[in-house]
């Protein structure tokens, strides 16, 4: 039995902070398992193992990535028929209304004195991350400002009108006359964030079984996300479903449209996630052409390009200090795991289904 893996990123960290789909993806889950009292390398290793378990029963995985550290995961997502979501919710408030969960307490798995014994190590680590984050989250507000005054810029030329035009080609292109007799669903992912190793996605394994893809090439503030949007209350008005995929740095904004039933997804291919067709299906949705900015334009554009680059270059820098502290804190938790205690205490959630 072969099963698909789908990698996505568990949190982004924006321009308005550290954001999450988490509740969103609860919503879609029939159950799940909160993992709690144990936050550390320990608890990533178990839920890696747990996608592979049921991976290997020929299930669909979606497996949800740490931005700090890309190799560790946060989550698992066991797919339909069952729709069980695995969840190292230590430091997640969830609101667990909606969904049948259950907290896995790993609390009784932690040897207390151990921790005690680094309580001034962890004080000093918490001052010390606490500094970083509100480094990195300041220097990624500043680059959605900056952001912001590049859209401003490309605006002041664009042919709304064009727009207009293009975005109901797209939708005769994408539904015909098609119409489903049900209500579509929408659901919620991240396309990518910032790390340590700078900004990534997970493009490639999010379309790996779509057939076909739009990429879209146009400047900031010339409309995508907005036309992205409508294209998912179209969907929803014609009983399709519609997976919303989020900016990695603005949480406002939308990234990619993903309609399952259709096999397709339309995205934003431009910086810092740009990519080009290379395979049947891709094609090019070109609003760029509908935008030309003046010299005057063009030159406050590379002015703000320039500071816009420094200053994510800024947010990298404090984004590693922020994760060479914060796998310091996990090591030491790691090191006060009670081994055969946290291995009987998550033994159940490997079921026999």
């Amino acid at each position: 039995m072969s099963s698909t893996v789908t990698h996505f990123f568990g949190q982004a960290l924006t321009g308005q902070g550290m954001k999450h789909v988490y509740k969103e993806i609860i919503n879609e889950a029939k159950t799940v398992y909160l993992l709690k009292g144990a936050h550390g390398f320990t608890v990533a290793d178990c839920l890696s193992k747990l996608g592979m378990y049921y991976g290997n029963k020929g299930l669909d995985i979606e497996y949800f990535h740490d931005p700090l550290f890309e190799n560790t995961i946060q989550a698992v997502f066991v797919k339909e028929p069952h729709n069980i979501l695995f969840l190292e919710a230590t430091n997640l408030t969830i609101d667990s209304t909606g969904s049948d969960i259950q907290v896995v307490s790993l609390e009784e798995c932690v040897d207390r004195q151990k921790l005690i014994e680094k309580q001034e190590d962890f004080l000093h680590l918490s001052n010390k991350k606490d500094e970083y984050y509100q480094k990195c989250f300041q220097a990624l507000s500043n680059a959605l400002k900056i952001h912001d005054d590049w859209e401003v810029e490309t605006r002041r030329h664009m042919d709304w009108n064009g727009l207009d035009a293009k975005i109901d080609e797209l939708i005769i292109k994408v539904f015909g006359g098609k119409k489903l007799e049900k209500r579509g669903k929408i659901t919620h992912r991240l396309l990518g964030t910032l790390t340590p190793a700078g900004a990534r996605d997970t493009v490639q394994s999010i379309t790996q079984n779509l057939e076909t893809r739009l990429f879209i090439k146009g400047y900031p503030g010339t409309g995508k996300s907005s036309m992205m949007k409508k294209l998912v209350d179209v969907a929803q008005e014609r009983g399709f479903d519609a997976r919303l995929v989020w900016c990695g740095l603005d949480s406002n904004s939308v990234d990619m449209v993903i309609l399952p039933e259709l096999k397709l997804c339309i995205f934003d291919s431009t910086e810092p996630h740009q990519y080009f067709p290379e395979r049947t299906g891709d094609e090019i949705f070109d609003i760029a052409s509908l935008c030309h900015p003046t010299e005057v334009e063009e030159a406050n554009i590379k002015d703000i390009v320039a500071k816009y680059r420094s200053t994510m270059y800024d947010a990298v820098a404090y984004t590693n200090l922020y994760a060479e502290t914060e796998r310091i804190v996990r090591q030491l938790l790691d090191n006060a795991i009670i081994v055969d205690k946290f291995e009987e205490e998550t033994a159940m959630l490997f079921q026999d289904i």
